[in-house]
């Protein structure tokens, strides 16, 4: 039932989406809605998005609600229709070396992609790092605080 009840306020949410930005948008965003369809579908499929830690079975938060969010903050990221069709390439695991040397910010795309994860996961109260992503030291241990040294 909760499954259904965020499914419902993610879809809503989508919804008051267009209308909350043409207000205050872009004239080009305006005229040109991005289409995340492709991204929508592609990032709720995504191994790596459904083992997220926070979007497992019985978690309050679903894949379908952090996808809609990551979506939800394209506009306001100025990303094109071609950043959402290469995050959707990225999701399905489709990128090719072609379209990495044809694409000359994908580095600054998916540092964004990541900012928008990050934003979502804070909103969604899912846990923002995993300890694989925490900074280790060269024994592969994470990394304390009162191990670094300071600057005297």
């Amino acid at each position: 039932m909760v499954d259904a009840l965020m499914r419902g306020a993610a879809f809503a949410g989508l919804l008051l989406l267009p209308a909350a930005g043409a207000q205050g948008a872009p004239q080009e965003t305006a005229a040109g809605k991005l289409n995340t369809e492709a991204f929508l579908a592609a990032c709720v499929a995504d191994p790596v998005v459904t083992d997220e830690p926070g979007l497992q079975e019985g978690s309050k938060v679903t894949a379908q609600a952090y996808c809609a969010c990551i979506a939800g903050k394209f506009e306001a990221g100025k990303l094109s229709q071609a950043d959402v069709d290469m995050l959707t390439k990225m999701h399905k695991d489709e990128i090719t070396d072609e379209d990495a040397d044809g694409y000359p910010t994908l580095e600054d795309l998916m540092a964004a992609n990541e900012g928008l994860e990050g934003d979502c996961k804070k909103s969604l109260g899912m846990p923002a790092a995993t300890d694989a992503e925490q900074p280790t030291q060269d024994d592969g241990a994470p990394a304390d605080e009162e191990d670094i040294p300071q600057d005297e």
